[in-house]
């Protein structure tokens, strides 16, 4: 299912708001308004509205509607980013985070890499040839794919690779999105898809060749990421929702999603649908913390074999209908 409902995925996605919220949208950490968000999804219909995955360090204003919907805002999971405020290169990020010997171990698998390979770092943003676009999409897919195999984990981009195909390439020119690509040679060992809005990057989708995972491919992609953003005055690098221990390693921010629940007060069946929804999902959050979600039962693993089904054969150039 490609992210189309919650409304940081619509931010950068689309780049589009929920009917009910006002511009500008504030980034609350740096203080700056998100100006390049201008436009807001199709108009309300109906009586009971649900905005999952608002990210608390944005704050977007409630537009006067004339129904006098009514709003609750309830909390869920946390998100991970990276907080690049005040920091004028890696190096001095990298000092926040880690001790010297984690920075040197870092550092050391990134040379033993470039000196065993041939290797190179490229990105495309802002201008990219259409040709190796699409031969990095498809080494991106099968990067993906064998990954899905290893692990046996459902991977929910797979089915819907030609929806991402035909998004990202016009918004890596229109500056709107960044591919960020190591190559050993001409082949690529690690792509990583982000994506921009004003002066925040959003990590989105990344893989990599596991033939390379003993040079620690995700801390280098990470320092290079860093780099380039902080060189490009990004100030925020929010890796989304999600707890995973590189994230936790990585994040100098840890930050709370809502859901906010839009409901007419005078209609009756508004309010049931509110009261429903808010025991779902304070139930579904109890047992995230108590560990039941997530880690004595991963849907990812319930979902893979159904996917692995679903991908014989399948050839993700052709648009799913």
């Amino acid at each position: 299912m490609v992210h189309n409902a919650g409304f940081i995925f619509n931010l950068f996605l689309k780049r589009k708001l929920p009917p009910f919220y006002a511009f500008p949208i504030l980034n609350k950490i740096t203080g700056q308004a998100l100006s390049s968000i201008t436009e807001n999804l199709d108009g309300i219909d109906g009586n009971f509205y649900v905005v999952p995955d608002l990210p608390d360090y944005l704050q977007a204003g409630i537009v006067d509607s004339p129904s006098n919907f009514k709003v609750q805002r309830i909390k869920q999971y946390q998100g991970y980013a990276c907080n690049l405020d005040g920091f004028g290169d890696v190096d001095s990020y990298l000092k926040q985070r880690f001790g010297k010997s984690s920075i040197k171990n870092m550092k050391a698998r990134k040379r033993q890499l470039e000196s065993r390979f041939s290797t190179s770092h490229r990105f495309f943003y802002g201008a990219m040839d259409k040709d190796h676009y699409d031969f990095l999409f498809d080494r991106f897919y099968q990067m993906l794919k064998s990954r899905f195999d290893e692990k046996k984990t459902f991977n929910r981009y797979l089915l819907e690779w030609n929806y991402y195909y035909e998004l990202v390439y016009p918004m890596i020119l229109k500056q709107e999105a960044v591919l960020y690509v190591i190559y050993v040679g001409d082949e690529p060992i690690s792509i990583s898809l982000e994506f921009c809005v004003d002066d925040i990057c959003f990590g989105y989708i990344h893989g990599y060749d596991s033939t390379y995972h003993r040079y620690q491919i995700g801390d280098i992609r990470m320092m290079m990421l860093l780099d380039w953003m902080i060189a490009h005055n990004f100030k925020i690098f929010d890796t989304l929702m999600g707890e995973t221990a590189f994230k936790a390693k990585w994040s100098n921010l840890i930050y709370d999603y809502h859901y906010e629940v839009f409901c007419l007060p005078g209609s009756a069946i508004s309010r049931l649908k509110l009261q429903h929804t808010k025991l779902k999902l304070r139930l579904k959050q109890y047992l995230r913390d108590t560990g039941i979600l997530g880690k004595w039962f991963q849907m990812d693993k319930f979902m893979y074999r159904r996917m692995s089904k679903r991908l014989q054969d399948f050839d993700w150039k052709e648009p799913v209908i």
